[in-house]
């Protein structure tokens, strides 16, 4: 082989050895996987990091909303009763201090999810309250229940899941059931759902 005919021979290995390492490094990479989409009366939710997020509108803002289920997956969870809105600010959370350290964890996170979207979504004002006094996290927290003349959504992490609107909003389920509750509750006060 002539010298000339070597550097052509290393040219062409070199073009050959860049061609497969941008092959294997730019080619073989595959796009990210697409976020899941449902559509649910002309809102796109789209699940994020087990999340599922929408935009909704109101009073004229735009808000990005996010809920741990979409509404295909709540559905069909029942809604009792009749109730159709709020008496008078503020709207009172309540729950029975008397719930077990594993129902208390659920309360916890159905109490501040639903609280982020009546304060930052729904511009409501929202106080949390007890059903009694007899524990040191209700001592200085007001005691409503769905007897009061007040508004009042009540959690209750007992089955089953569902929405009992009655003097009060009532919002059950077991566990994670309990957020279902709450989900679909916070969908009709969207206008998602009815």
């Amino acid at each position: 082989m002539t010298n000339k005919e070597t550097k052509i021979f290393s040219t062409i290995a070199v073009l050959a050895i860049i061609g497969i390492l941008l092959f294997i490094f730019v080619g073989l990479k595959k796009p990210p996987p697409e976020a899941p989409t449902v559509e649910y009366n002309y809102y796109i939710f789209t699940q994020i990091e087990g999340l599922w997020e929408t935009t909704v509108k109101e009073r004229g803002q735009e808000y990005t909303a996010t809920f741990r289920f979409n509404p295909t997956e709540v559905e069909n969870l029942p809604v009792n009763g009749n109730k159709t809105g709020f008496r008078k600010p503020p709207i009172y959370l309540t729950f029975d201090p008397d719930a077990s350290k594993d129902q208390f964890k659920y309360l916890a996170l159905a109490t501040t999810e639903l609280s982020l979207h009546l304060i930052r979504g729904l511009n409501q004002s929202v106080e949390a309250a007890c059903t009694k006094n007899e524990t040191q996290a209700c001592a200085d927290r007001p005691i409503i229940n769905c007897k009061s003349n007040a508004s009042v959504i009540y959690l209750l992490p007992k089955a089953p899941a569902q929405i009992t609107l009655d003097n009060c909003i009532t919002l059950s389920g077991e566990g994670i059931d309990l957020l279902k509750s709450v989900d679909r509750l916070l969908y009709q006060l969207y206008g998602i759902m009815r």
